[in-house]
């Protein structure tokens, strides 16, 4: 099994997994994003599990969705 991940920088990631336990135990960068200022992020490297989790720091919002109107919880 192998997934494809676009990073929030904008670069793309390979991820493989194992069949039978579905863990992940290849990351390797497919294609760098055009803003990325990562110097880690070139073609070919491969990644560890935590560069792949989001930003502690990135605060997200609910957004509900009512009578096809957007409606921001903030």
């Amino acid at each position: 099994m192998s997934y494809t991940l676009t990073l929030p920088c904008g670069c793309t990631v390979y991820v493989s997994c194992h069949p039978r336990t579905s863990l992940a135990h290849t990351r390797v960068v497919e294609s760098r994003g055009p803003h990325c200022a990562t110097r880690r992020h070139e073609v070919g490297l491969r990644l560890h599990l935590w560069e792949l989790l989001p930003d502690p720091h990135y605060l997200t919002r609910a957004v509900f969705v009512s009578n096809g109107e957007r409606l921001t919880r903030l």
